[in-house]
C-alpha cells in the first residue's frame, strides 16, 4: 500500500502580498513582491539560481510556492496612472537550477483602487514558452475598474522570478501578488 504524504495549505490560499509571511519556507520568511527597477531580460549567463538570488530584490519578485502546488493565480498592482503599461518576464525553475523563461506579460493599470494605487485590468501574453496549455489570462469583459488574473498550472516548477523588462514613466512601484488556486 502507498501513502501518500501531504500537508494542508489551505489558510495560503488567500493573497500572498508584499512583506506577507511564508511560514512553509521557516519562520522569518517574507514574501518580497515589490519591483521598482527594471531589468532587460536576463542573459543566457544570469540564468541560474545564483545568479537570480544575486540580483537586487528592488529588480525582482520571486514565488515559492508550497511543495506540491498544482496552480497559481498572479494579479498585478500599480502605483502610477490609469493606462500605464509595464512588461513583466516571467521564469521558472524546478529547484536549486537554472531558470527558463516561460512567459512576457504586458500588463495596463485600471482603476480599481487599492491603498497606494491600482489593479491592473488587462493582462496580455507573448514569447510563450509554456509547457501545457495549462496556463490562463482572466479578463474582465469590460476592463475598467476590474482585476485581472494569470493562473498558471505549476508543471511540477517550485520557483517563479519575475521581472520588470519595461517600467512606465509613470510607475514607481509594480506589486506581484499571488495565491494557490
Amino acid at each position: 500500500m502507498r501513502q501518500q504524504f501531504t500537508q494542508s495549505f489551505t489558510e495560503h490560499t488567500f493573497w500572498v502580498e508584499h512583506g506577507d509571511a511564508m511560514p512553509w519556507l521557516g519562520q522569518d520568511k517574507t514574501y518580497q513582491g515589490a519591483i521598482t527597477s527594471a531589468e532587460t531580460a536576463l542573459a543566457d549567463d544570469e540564468r541560474d539560481d545564483a545568479s537570480v538570488e544575486a540580483f537586487a530584490d528592488a529588480k525582482k519578485a520571486i514565488v515559492l510556492p508550497p511543495n506540491g502546488s498544482v496552480s497559481i493565480e498572479f494579479r498585478i498592482r500599480t502605483d502610477g496612472s490609469d493606462g500605464d503599461s509595464n512588461v513583466l518576464e516571467l521564469y521558472a525553475a524546478c529547484g536549486v537550477d537554472h531558470y527558463t523563461r516561460l512567459v512576457t506579460l504586458t500588463c495596463i493599470q485600471g482603476t480599481q483602487n487599492w491603498s497606494g494605487g491600482h489593479f491592473n485590468d488587462e493582462i496580455t501574453e507573448s514569447n510563450l514558452a509554456w509547457p501545457s496549455s495549462s496556463r490562463e489570462v482572466i479578463q474582465p469583459t469590460t476592463p475598467d475598474n476590474h482585476i485581472a488574473k494569470y493562473i498558471i498550472n505549476a508543471n511540477g516548477y517550485d520557483r517563479f522570478v519575475f521581472f520588470l523588462s519595461t517600467k512606465d514613466i509613470n510607475t514607481t512601484t509594480v506589486y506581484v501578488d499571488w495565491r494557490l488556486c
